[in-house]
């Protein structure tokens, strides 16, 4: 990416006595490029660009997505202020997350930036041809498009206020913690997979018999259908424990994402110190 072309000439180098690392090291690159046809006939900086931007958009359209059905009325989980959401121009209750959505359509520009310059430099001969100034107008547009989106995502991201109440009932909906209850049979009782698999199964019908959470399904219930199961699996039912349950490196346990949060922090510090 930070190799000088300077100094290959049309394609071949040239005959004076250049001295092609001085003139790398005054402008700031980090050596010259090696191949003088190469450092012609490429746009590699160009599309190395656009593939880390285009990676970029992606996830910026895919959180933006999270952000238009959370905000949304039948979840509910965030609400975006009147920074980033105009009202409907029919519905006069209604809040359109117009930022997000936005956010997700400019990926488009940047995907289709950089499949644009990766088919004008797919047909080319090795060496300089008139095609590729059409380089310019993509990666600028794609620029302008990523900027324009990370400012608007941090915006947001600043400004969105979470439902903890309706975030914790949705966690719980459609015994979310059957999981746990499996792996206490395998860590616990000692079942193999297979088997906890098929126990866990059994439970969750009975407890939508009763109509209740797997975390309300009272005891003597779940050791009808199997009497391996102890007063300690009422340790992993809630929601809370098994978030906590989850201390593996990268986990959603509080404490590994406490972690997380201090790495980036200090991180972002030492950019910006840098």
């Amino acid at each position: 990416m930070n190799e000088c072309p300077l100094g290959a000439a049309a394609l071949a180098g040239t005959s004076f006595p250049i001295d092609r690392e001085m003139t790398a090291a005054a402008l700031g690159f980090d050596r010259p490029m090696a191949n003088s046809i190469d450092a012609v006939s490429d746009r590699d900086f160009a599309l190395e660009y656009l593939a880390a931007a285009s990676i970029c958009a992606v996830h910026l359209s895919r959180l933006a997505e999270e952000l238009v059905i959370w905000s949304s009325a039948q979840f509910r989980f965030v609400r975006l202020s009147d920074r980033w959401t105009t009202g409907s121009s029919i519905m006069p209750q209604k809040r359109n997350p117009d930022a997000a959505e936005l956010v997700r359509a400019k990926a488009g520009r940047v995907l289709g930036a950089s499949v644009g310059l990766l088919v004008v430099m797919k047909g080319l001969p090795l060496a300089y041809s008139k095609d590729m100034q059409e380089d310019k107008e993509r990666v600028f547009d794609a620029a302008d498009a990523l900027d324009l989106s990370l400012a608007a995502m941090a915006g947001m991201m600043a400004d969105l206020r979470a439902d903890p109440a309706r975030l914790r009932e949705a966690a719980g909906a459609g015994h979310a913690t059957a999981t746990d209850l499996a792996d206490w049979l395998v860590r616990e009782a000692g079942l193999p997979f297979r088997e906890a698999h098929h126990v866990t199964g059994a439970v969750v019908a009975r407890a939508e018999a009763l109509g209740c959470d797997l975390a309300d399904l009272p005891l003597e219930e779940m050791q009808a259908i199997d009497g391996r199961i102890g007063e300690g699996v009422l340790r992993v039912l809630s929601v809370e424990d098994s978030v906590r349950s989850r201390t593996s490196f990268g986990g959603t346990a509080p404490e590994r994402v406490r972690e997380q949060v201090a790495r980036w922090r200090a991180a972002f510090d030492a950019e910006e110190t840098g």
